[in-house]
């Protein structure tokens, strides 16, 4: 299958699941949608924070930006320490749900599969010599 292919789909994965990230985050901050489960403030700011970032980091690997793997590993380095410290507070039974925990497991697998790709892509070109096209 052609890299380009594989380029498309992470950069889309990372703007679908940022966007929906966005929507959901700002409305549990707005206070538009009540859960039954503890809502830890804080991580849901991160949450929208970095789906912000993560839209932007969408576009960088549709356009195979040079920086896009640098990026997206510093994301998903991000999201694997915010699952650790999450999972820290929950099992100290501190003021965050399982649903957090398993939300963060969620975004940490996601961004780790899109820096994977990302990754994947830009070496096997660089080994081949060949710059990746997204003409096609």
């Amino acid at each position: 299958m052609n890299k380009t292919i594989f380029i498309k789909i992470a950069a889309t994965v990372a703007v679908l699941f940022s966007l929906l990230t966005i929507v959901e985050g700002s409305q549990v901050l707005l206070g538009l949608t009540q859960h039954d489960y503890i809502v830890f403030t804080p991580l849901i700011v991160y949450n929208v924070a970095m789906a912000i970032v993560g839209l932007f980091i969408g576009v960088l690997i549709w356009i195979n930006h040079k920086k896009a793997l640098m990026l997206t590993s510093i994301v998903t380095v991000l999201h694997l320490t915010v699952l650790i410290i999450v999972a820290v507070i929950f099992i100290s039974d501190g003021p965050v749900s399982m649903h957090s925990v398993q939300a963060m497991t969620i975004r940490s697998a996601a961004w780790l599969a899109i820096t994977l790709v990302t990754w994947k892509t830009n070496k096997s070109s660089e080994i081949n010599n060949e710059p990746i096209t997204t003409n096609k």
